[in-house]
């Protein structure tokens, strides 16, 4: 019975959508990791380290242009809470997530038995829903593909996020390996089916009207918009993060975080109404320039994503837009969006673009012709968000739910998994916080640009910047001063020192099939002063015409 009841659930799982597994290895999980290893429709990934392999099944839903079902399967015990920080990660950014823990039979729960914590409602409000299933008997059977195929359902409606599918065992723990070997193909998900909306086209009425592209967007919703604005005459703000800055198009601007900063063009800039598709932009200055400003977002009822407290909200689809008819706006405010933009990258373009500083790291990634580039937080996101411009033919990827630096490394390896190229942009800290993904990544090729300034970089533009050296730098500024040469070398990956920008340059242009660590090293000392002196080269340049 263990075995058609194993077969029934996994098979259920892969013809509702799931096509990847994610394994941590135990004895209490057994008779779900073989039927998954077994089934001929799916794929599945072994990692020995529970918080990696869950960040790792996270990056793993975002292979494809839309989120598909990934299944992490864990033993019974502490193991599932090391699932936790990525089951955030999932329930912030909606990502279908499936987590099936294995448990001890029900006889075993709360009366001392070894490897058993309560895991019934583990994850608290962390998951859309908690299955505790019964144990494997004949009349349960229909129940548990019941169970498989709306967990897989809940994990996809909008607001898309994790799933926990407590699973107890009794041994034995083997299953019979034949019947597991058969199997459905994977399962084909539904497609949106947006149309018109009322409240959306009332908004697309205003005059001065400005587009924001967040994260969460797929290239597709991105460039729905962008045609949009391009028929309209309506300026588009794009996030890295929103797949908007592959297009080169004047009517895209990437350099708002800069010229938001002055006063002056803040001020000239302002629309009579913001419409915001996917969530809050990376951009500081944005959020700040914005919170006072009409706003409607488009998304679903459990995307409420308004920090500021004062957005109309409409309940759909970036695509309902190519079901409304485009109006002409006004040619003047795209113009004064323009000027802003020019001003910004011409004064960049006097910065040195030798000088090793985490601005030029930045800008050596625009040399990249294709694949996926997974963006850490703290400064790099920044950065990127920054300095990249349009026309930048990547696609971007960042843990943008709960902006923690845990998982970095293995939910690249994870999100990348099936580009042909593969690139990471990470800082030290962040990268020492995950470094056992690196026992994944011996077997993935992936390019690690590694910035090592020796700390926590973000600090320094923090107000904790301004406490004494001696208490600032074992709190915040906290170098590990590591050798990751050596760390490169214990984990089997090819590790390289770039001492220059051009060096970088080169190294990106070389094909590898090797994962291999690109070490850069920056001081965060002269990071701020060359972010200060960046906002000085184009503060001055706005200011020659916005005052």
């Amino acid at each position: 019975m263990l075995t058609k009841w194993m077969h029934t659930l996994i098979d259920t799982l892969v013809a509702s959508g799931v096509r990847d597994f994610v394994i941590s290895p135990g004895s209490r999980s057994t008779p779900l990791a073989i039927a998954a290893f077994l089934h001929p429709s799916s794929r599945t990934h072994v990692l020995v380290d529970e918080r990696s392999a869950s960040f790792f099944a996270l990056g793993l839903t975002r292979t494809e242009e839309r989120v598909r079902p990934v299944a992490l399967i864990c033993t019974s015990g502490t193991a599932a809470t090391n699932y936790y920080s990525a089951v955030t990660e999932a329930n912030i950014f909606e990502l279908p997530l499936i987590v099936l823990t294995a448990d001890r039979p029900h006889e075993l729960r709360n009366v001392g038995a070894p490897q058993a914590i309560d895991q019934v409602g583990l994850y608290g409000k962390q998951v859309r829903h908690a299955f505790d299933l019964p144990l494997a008997e004949e009349a349960s059977l229909p129940y548990v593909a019941h169970v498989a195929q709306r967990a897989t359902l809940l994990s996809l409606t909008e607001p898309a996020g994790p799933v926990q599918i407590n699973v107890p065992l009794r041994e034995p723990l083997v299953p019979e390996l034949d019947l597991l070997r058969t199997g459905r193909p994977v399962g084909v998900l539904p497609e949106p089916t947006p149309g018109v909306n009322n409240a959306l086209a009332t908004a697309l009425q205003e005059e001065r009207l400005l587009f924001v592209l967040g994260p969460q967007l797929t290239a597709v919703d991105s460039q729905v918009v962008i045609s949009y604005a391009k028929q309209a005459g309506i300026p588009v703000l794009a996030d890295p993060l929103s797949q908007g800055r592959q297009s080169h198009d004047a009517h895209v601007f990437a350099y708002y975080d800069t010229w938001l900063k002055h006063p002056a063009t803040a001020q000239h800039v302002r629309p009579d109404r913001i419409i915001r598709f996917g969530a809050m932009p990376t951009s500081k200055p944005y959020l700040l320039w914005s919170r006072d400003i009409p706003t409607t977002v488009v998304g679903h009822p459990g995307n409420w994503r308004d920090p500021q407290l004062h957005s109309d909200f409409v309940i759909g689809h970036a695509r309902q837009l190519a079901h409304h008819e485009s109006v002409p706006h006004d040619p003047k405010y795209l113009e004064l969006l323009q000027q802003a933009e020019r001003r910004v990258a011409d004064a960049f373009a006097t910065i040195d673009q030798e000088e090793m500083t985490e601005y030029n790291v930045v800008r050596a990634l625009t040399t990249l012709q294709d694949g996926s580039l997974f963006v850490s937080n703290s400064m790099p996101i920044r950065d990127v968000d920054t300095f990249l411009p349009t026309g930048t033919p990547l696609r971007l990827l960042a843990n943008r739910g709960a902006n923690g630096i845990d998982g970095i490394l293995s939910s690249a390896l994870g999100a990348t998994f099936d580009a042909t190229h593969r690139y990471l942009l990470v800082g030290d800290l962040a990268f020492i916080h995950d470094i056992n993904g690196l026992m994944t990544a011996r077997t993935l090729p992936l390019t690690i640009i590694l910035v090592n300034n020796a700390g926590g970089g973000i600090f320094s533009f923090l107000p904790q910047q301004q406490l004494d050296q001696d208490v600032f730098e074992p709190l915040f500024g906290t170098p590990q001063h590591l050798d990751f040469a050596s760390l490169a070398s214990g984990y089997g990956v090819t590790y390289q020192a770039i001492d220059s920008i051009a060096a970088l340059r080169q190294a990106l242009a070389e094909e590898t099939n090797v994962t291999r660590i690109l070490e850069v090293k920056t001081t965060r000392t002269e990071n701020v002063q060359m972010h200060r002196s960046i906002w000085d080269v184009t503060n001055q340049a706005l200011a020659e015409v916005f005052q």
